[in-house]
């Protein structure tokens, strides 16, 4: 699933803003905005196009200059595995020697 998220820059539940833009199986783009954060008021619209969605998106709902930012994922950002050791991932003296 491709998605892309707009943030409004704002913490509070009162004023936050989000907006995503979801593609489903079947082609056509949803566009979920929510007021107030992860609890909030959702609305839905759906697109036939990504174009159509974003264009709508940058037209209607996001305005530059008050905030408004695409939030993107950072690529390749991945957390190194934990070692299940309970030595912190370095091997006692004594593992080395027994082998």
């Amino acid at each position: 699933m491709n998605e892309r998220r707009w943030w409004n820059g704002s913490w509070s539940r009162l004023t936050r803003r989000d907006v995503f833009a979801r593609n489903a199986a079947d082609g056509r783009w949803q566009v979920e905005l929510r007021r107030g954060g992860p609890e909030g008021r959702v609305r839905t619209r759906t697109f036939g196009s990504e174009l159509e969605a974003v264009g709508w998106i940058e037209s209607a709902v996001v305005d530059p200059d008050g905030g408004w930012r695409e939030i993107r994922k950072a690529a390749g950002r991945r957390r190194a595995p934990r070692s299940s050791s309970r030595h912190g991932g370095k091997v006692a003296q004594n593992e080395l020697q027994a082998s």
